[in-house]
């Protein structure tokens, strides 16, 4: 019997020693890659078992092209990217990781909540430069008596409302799911979305990317909003429409926006928000901590483990469209 073929498609981390430990325990032999065209990957993944991927794009074309293949796992939470229905029409799991980060994004999205607020990093620089002058970043917002609108209220906007808690008293939640009862009982207040980009002076994106909510941050939104206010997202990139916020912090439709996340990452050279003091800039980094990289690689390993050893995966994210007539080839 061949042992099984786990492709990896693409990948930022230096070492994969996890996977290969916990893959080859499961009979199978790991493949290493740094491809996401898909010609690429299909020449080299048509005949696995299983499919990883960092931020490789799975459109239907690529699934049609697999010929064995049981679970794509994707090194991060969000799936955007991956055709879930044509994976499941065709018996893949698709698989995605959480809980791995919470702690770190919640705490990068505060950190950047604060810099917006207390500019500590724009009066060291402009020290630096010669400028000993706290004139020149006021007026600084604060944030006891302001308004922070979450959008979103999963686990991660979860663990930041609860860090932002003793710092702010007027927490203001954008959910779906969430009641005003339960809210109440945890000092928040549940309200619109409208009402949030309406009236908050601080908003932080806490929403997954879907069609819906592509661009759901644009000129209009940016038009409705307090010219004091700010954007925080650590989210999806495209949550927001650069071009928009461009126009809107230039022209002072608000007052400043931080970014981990962006809709081409890494940002073209020329792209205009570089060049404005008002935005603040992460490189995508805000769900790193060694110990959060860690459970990531050895999670996503341990599912693609499981469906090879004909278990369940945890974590599948397709199971709407798994098809119960659907077999996958061997």
């Amino acid at each position: 019997m061949r042992p099984f073929k786990v492709v990896i498609t693409d990948r930022e981390y230096e070492q994969i020693d996890q996977e290969k430990r916990i893959l080859q325990a499961a009979g199978a032999e790991v493949f290493d890659y740094q491809y996401k065209d898909e010609a690429d990957i299909l020449k080299v993944a048509a005949d696995c078992d299983a499919l990883i991927v960092q931020y490789a794009k799975v459109p239907a074309s690529l699934i049609n092209g697999l010929k064995r293949c049981k679970i794509i796992a994707r090194y991060a939470t969000g799936v955007d990217g991956i055709d879930l229905k044509a994976a499941g029409e065709k018996g893949i799991y698709v698989t995605n990781v959480r809980d791995y980060c919470t702690e770190e994004v919640s705490s990068h999205a505060l950190a950047l909540l604060l810099e917006l607020s207390q500019k500590t990093a724009q009066y060291s620089r402009w020290i630096k430069e010669g400028q000993w002058n706290y004139r020149k970043g006021l007026p600084c917002a604060g944030l006891k008596e302001k308004v922070v609108g979450l959008i979103g209220y999963g686990k991660i906007a979860k663990a930041c409302a609860r860090k932002l808690k003793p710092l702010c008293d007027q927490i203001w939640v954008d959910s779906k799911h969430a009641s005003a009862e339960e809210l109440k009982k945890e000092g928040f207040v549940l309200k619109s979305r409208e009402a949030i980009v309406a009236n908050a002076d601080f908003i932080s994106l806490h929403a997954p990317l879907t069609n819906e909510n592509y661009h759901m941050f644009n000129k209009k939104t940016f038009e409705k909003m307090k010219k004091e206010a700010c954007l925080i997202n650590v989210a999806r990139g495209p949550l927001v429409c650069e071009e928009d916020l461009f126009w809107a912090l230039r022209e002072g439709q608000i007052a400043g926006a931080a970014l981990d996340v962006m809709e081409k990452e890494p940002p073209n050279r020329d792209n205009p928000l570089l060049t404005l003091d008002n935005v603040i800039l992460t490189p995508h980094i805000a769900w790193y901590s060694q110990a959060a990289q860690e459970r990531l690689q050895s999670a996503v390993a341990k599912e693609v483990a499981r469906v090879l050893t004909d278990r369940e995966p945890e974590n599948c994210v397709n199971s709407e469209f798994l098809s119960k007539n659907a077999t996958v080839m061997v």
